[in-house]
């Protein structure tokens, strides 16, 4: 009884002189890491002012990978929340060489590359493995016609989740009727506002950086993002609603700047692309977890969430705008089209 007594009391008294140990940032991050006279600088930009979501982590990822496999020889810096611009505009600086890499929305990339319109045809993928799987495959015979449109190379992918219908009303959205009531905020993208259409819906194509305001205003009453930009953004205190389906997912290519790279080299540009990979697989991890986070802040919010089971309607009209809108991915659209439903197609068999 005595030797516990005694052992209590020496793991009180150890206790009491151990030194405290704080929980501190990783001290060598993209951040911080040691400077060098040598350093080539890497200007990384994009749009999202959240510490924390998908755009940042696919970046944080990336930028620290390249500095790992080129020794520090590549410094990045990241400028959030637009403070470079919107998408547009970073993208057309990424393709001049003022800012190195960024990730711009697919459907805002595509009015410079229109190749990438492919991704946006309603309904081409209906799961996240489908879309991982067509990126994988689809990406490396896209990569030299988006330098020849755009000025940029693709060296990975971020997926933010699928778009969801947000917005305020008593009753639901459940099937393409239900959306005639509603003014739903679009991107300014041409398939995008062919597919409400094709729904019977009244599209009104605006910015994101205008959106809340709009929401406030009354200006639109919804429209369709991912749940963390639509809970993120706080767009709970302007909407009440939101309704799940699969008619296209938000996805941000890594783009970097052709000439940049062209001027890298060959262990540089080895290094970039495999940082581009390697933050794919990453995010392709990271994304689903956080998401599940977001739809329980949603909910906490007090957001109604609906899930259509079945989008048969939905499927049927949206796919009906596809063969009005190839040229919009470019004069062989059709060609790429079919290419990348013969992708889809591949994964699907492999999974029965």
């Amino acid at each position: 009884m005595k030797r516990l007594l005694f052992s209590g009391v020496a793991v009180a008294l150890a206790m009491l002189v151990a030194p405290v140990v704080y929980a501190e940032e990783n001290p060598y991050t993209y951040k911080n890491l040691p400077e060098k006279d040598d350093q080539i600088k890497m200007v990384v930009a994009h749009t999202v002012n959240m510490e924390w979501s998908s755009h940042t982590a696919t970046l944080k990822r990336f930028t620290e990978l390249v500095a790992i496999y080129t020794n520090n020889e590549i410094r990045g810096e990241i400028f959030p929340g637009g403070q470079l611009g919107g998408e547009r505009e970073m993208a057309k600086q990424t393709r001049q060489g003022q800012i190195h890499v960024s990730l711009p929305a697919t459907n805002n990339l595509a009015t410079m590359a229109p190749s990438l319109n492919v991704f946006i045809l309603p309904y081409i993928a209906t799961s996240t493995e489908e879309v991982n799987y067509l990126q994988d495959n689809l990406t490396p015979f896209l990569v030299p016609r988006v330098i020849e449109e755009a000025g940029v190379r693709i060296v990975g992918w971020e997926n933010s989740g699928w778009r969801a219908f947000f917005y305020k009303s008593d009753e639901p959205i459940e099937k393409p009727a239900d959306l005639a009531k509603f003014k739903m905020r679009v991107p300014p993208n041409p398939v995008m506002i062919a597919t409400y259409k094709a729904w019977d819906a009244n599209p009104v194509p605006l910015g994101w950086t205008e959106l809340y305001n709009a929401l406030q205003q009354g200006v639109v009453d919804g429209g369709d993002n991912p749940v963390t930009d639509v809970i993120g953004m706080k767009f709970y205190e302007v909407i009440n609603r939101m309704t799940r389906f699969h008619y296209t997912i938000l996805t941000h290519p890594i783009i970097v700047s052709e000439k940049w790279f062209q001027g890298l080299s060959k262990e540089h540009q080895e290094a970039i692309l495999r940082a581009g990979r390697e933050a794919t697989d990453y995010i392709r991890w990271w994304q689903p977890i956080d998401e599940a986070h977001w739809w329980e802040k949603a909910k906490e919010q007090n957001v109604i969430v609906t899930d259509i089971k079945d989008e048969t309607e939905w499927v049927e009209k949206a796919r009906k705008i596809w063969p009005d809108y190839y040229q919009n991915i470019g004069p062989d659209g059709e060609m790429v089209a079919n290419k990348a439903v013969a992708i889809i197609e591949e994964h699907r068999a492999k999974m029965k």
